[in-house]
């Protein structure tokens, strides 16, 4: 038999005594591994590290308490959407599974066990991996921890979402729809120039010249949770561009400017432009509106919604697509789309 006793999760664990706490009490070490050889190694790498000086600090800290530091300290320069992304990631999915375990205590199972909960949701998994390997490695820097155990976790496969154009049915809600004036101008902006949701709330009346019959794309609204930010310079680089506005939608494009005593094409309530709560309400609109129109009697007194999954994004490919079957070059494509790679 071995020396060291297989765990419940199927791994061996063991704890090394590394010296004395301020108070008097053993300072022990936790190890877990996948095999009982594993385990040797460690315990002889620990002590090892121990002749060397390179043992990791003594600490109980949580990982949630962690979390916190490492959100703060080494993300405080992200965009704002990047940091949003890590603190949901961290406080609906990490903090409250594993937030009371000590940081030094978690084990690969601890984590995998998270990632087949989700499973259904490949992206969310990618995404809560990706957090808790970089969370790890700073740990390992600060010398909180001796080795990252999120890096072999095994995660879901993901299928990649389909990419497509309007369908007919969809083409046709568009025309038939009772949209409001804001409603309709940004659908028809999605339609005729491909634009980017955000793309669109951060138009201003300068930005569409009819003389030159250029619209000009040069900023885009990111919201900080729930407030709109408008950050100059689009997407990228590439986003900063100037499409040609098509004859049939000119005229009510100025009747539109003419109707609107704001600056922006897409006012808030109390904002410059439409905060994330008005945007995605308006959103919601659009599409019942769109389903309204080509949704029978019958259809409407069972609930039935034949058009399903409609994203902003839908109306950029769909975008994409015209440009395609228009017989333009691929460069002139890509640069009226605004992106390094056309999709």
């Amino acid at each position: 038999m071995g020396k060291y006793k297989k765990r419940k999760d199927g791994r061996y664990a063991t704890t090394v005594m590394v010296g004395y706490k301020p108070d008097g009490r053993p300072d022990n070490v936790f190890l877990a591994t996948k095999t009982e050889k594993e385990l040797r190694n460690k315990i002889v790498e620990l002590k090892m590290k121990m002749k060397t000086g390179e043992l990791v600090k003594n600490s109980d800290m949580l990982l949630k308490d962690y979390t916190d530091t490492w959100l703060d300290t080494y993300k405080s320069t992200a965009s704002i959407n990047t940091k949003a992304m890590y603190k949901n990631t961290i406080d609906c999915h990490i903090k409250p599974e594993l937030g009371n375990l000590q940081l030094n205590k978690i084990v690969r199972s601890d984590i995998q066990r998270i990632i087949n909960d989700r499973q259904e949701h490949p992206r969310t998994c990618e995404i809560i991996k990706m957090t808790l390997v970089q969370i790890f490695n700073s740990a390992i820097d600060d010398k909180l921890l001796y080795e990252n155990v999120a890096k072999k976790v095994t995660l879901p496969k993901r299928h990649k979402a389909e990419k497509r154009a309007l369908t007919e049915l969809e083409r046709e809600a568009i025309k038939k729809a009772d949209f409001t004036p804001q409603e309709n101008t940004f659908a028809m902006l999605l339609f005729y120039f491909g634009l980017r949701h955000g793309e669109c709330l951060a138009l201003t009346k300068s930005d569409i010249d009819f003389k030159k019959k250029i619209l000009t794309v040069n900023k885009a609204v990111v919201f900080d949770v729930n407030t709109p930010i408008v950050k100059t310079g689009a997407k990228s680089d590439a986003g900063n561009r100037t499409i040609p506005i098509p004859e049939s939608v000119s005229s009510y494009l100025k009747g539109y400017l003419k109707s609107i005593n704001t600056f922006y094409l897409f006012p808030g309530k109390n904002t410059e432009v439409l905060s994330k709560t008005q945007y995605v309400k308006m959103w919601e609109r659009i599409v019942k509106k769109m389903n309204d129109a080509v949704t029978s009697e019958k259809e409407k007194i069972i609930g039935a919604e034949p058009i399903t999954g409609l994203t902003a994004h839908i109306f950029r490919h769909n975008y994409c697509t015209m440009l395609y079957y228009s017989g333009i070059s691929q460069k002139k494509a890509v640069e009226l789309m605004g992106t390094q790679i056309l999709k």
